[in-house]
């Protein structure tokens, strides 16, 4: 009985032995995860902040996105324009992937400048995004069943929450990061209705707006009937940007023709009645649906506001005049004043001073300079200068 217990005991201590390496082995492991965790690169898809809003007496929720160069080393200071994107929910991340691929240079995509993204969250849609309370209907009827008076109650919120746009977040916004004064207003569906409401109502407060498939069938057309008498009071003489877009109604299964109908119509009153300074464009969006058209819209949109900033880069090693110009005409055409953005100079850079692109020392030095009249501590120009002096 005594061996037995031996036995049984060298067993035990056996097995502690085999459990004490076995324990050894994966915290290992473990740490060998955790290491490999640990030097993982972080992709940046932007930060979630809240912000106290004493106009609305509400915690808000925003994101923001900032440029890929916005923390650039090889860079100096440098500021951007400001994208409102409203639903940030749903519209921010994507609408990121877009913005992304037109205008920073892994793509050598220089469509749109480089952007700050702001996401606006709307959790009450109905109250954010309205006007004023209205009981009618999308299709312009009146509500009659209590669930359609139900679905219609609790809205006309919208200028308390421009309010807080302007008075709390923008503030914030420029405040914390380095921004041009220029802003665009994005908005789907009801946030399509606030931003048509926006131009109207409070001129000039954004450079360029986007209404996807927007609801200006609010209260039957309110904003529709004022339009044309808004446009021709308007005071700001500021260069304005106005994209639409609509399902195309012609197709089966487009839904509500009222709302087409609507859009239509104010897109009509802004050509008819819009003053020089306020440029618009309709697009008709085939086989998509109310939910699906803001891809398209998104980058279609983005084409039409910054029409004209895309140039190929090649021109400017042909001609390094024509960077300040470009840059300059901008202001006049589209309303963004901005200097030459530093990726813009370092691809050109590139070129004209690679051996296997189109090497060309004075021009390259005509293009440093260029350069640091707007970037005089910009890293990666001094660097140019001083390489392509001492190959002299």
């Amino acid at each position: 009985m005594e061996l037995g217990l031996l036995q049984n005991l060298k067993t035990l201590k056996e097995i502690g032995k085999q459990m004490k390496k076995l324990t050894i082995a994966l915290l290992i492991i473990s740490i060998h995860s955790f290491a490999q965790e640990k030097v993982a690169e972080v992709m940046d898809f932007g930060s979630k902040f809240t912000l106290e809003s004493k106009i609305l007496n509400e915690t808000r929720t925003y994101w923001v996105r900032l440029p890929a160069s916005y923390h650039n080393p090889s860079y100096d200071k440098q500021s951007y324009p400001v994208m409102y994107v409203l639903d940030g929910k749903s519209a921010f991340f994507p609408l990121l992937g877009v913005v992304s691929f037109m205008s920073e240079k892994e793509s050598v995509n220089f469509q749109i400048p480089e952007m700050i993204v702001v996401g606006v969250d709307t959790e009450n849609r109905l109250k954010d995004l309205t006007p004023n309370p209205s009981t009618k209907m999308p299709s312009g009827e009146e509500a009659k069943t209590e669930s359609q008076k139900l679905m219609m109650a609790g809205g006309g919120g919208g200028e308390a929450f421009f309010k807080f746009l302007t008075e709390e977040l923008f503030p914030k916004i420029e405040g914390d990061y380095r921004t041009l004064p220029y802003r665009m207003y994005v908005g789907h569906s009801l946030g399509g209705l606030t931003t048509a409401y926006t131009l109207l109502k409070h001129p000039g407060i954004f450079n360029s707006y986007f209404s996807i498939d927007g609801s200006l069938w609010w209260d039957n057309g309110k904003y529709v009937r004022e339009a044309s008498a808004d446009l021709q009071n308007m005071k700001s003489k500021s260069v304005q940007r106005f994209y639409l877009s609509v399902v195309d109604s012609s197709q089966a299964g487009a839904g509500n023709k009222f709302h087409a109908r609507c859009i239509h119509q104010f897109a009509q009153a802004l050509k008819d009645y819009g003053p020089t300074n306020v440029q618009s464009k309709l697009d008709v969006i085939k086989d998509t649906d109310h939910s699906s058209i803001p891809l398209l819209s998104w980058y279609n949109g983005l084409r039409y506001i910054f029409e004209g900033y895309d140039v190929s880069h090649y021109s400017f090693t042909t001609n390094p005049n024509l960077i300040e110009s470009h840059y300059a005409n901008l202001e006049k055409t589209i309303g963004l004043r901005m200097p030459p953005p530093q990726d813009v100079l370092e691809i050109v850079l590139h070129y004209l001073t690679a051996p296997n692109r189109f090497p060309d020392k004075e021009k390259a030095l005509m293009v440093a300079k260029i350069g640091l009249k707007y970037y005089p501590k910009a890293p990666f120009i001094l660097e140019k200068i001083e390489k392509i002096e001492s190959s002299k």
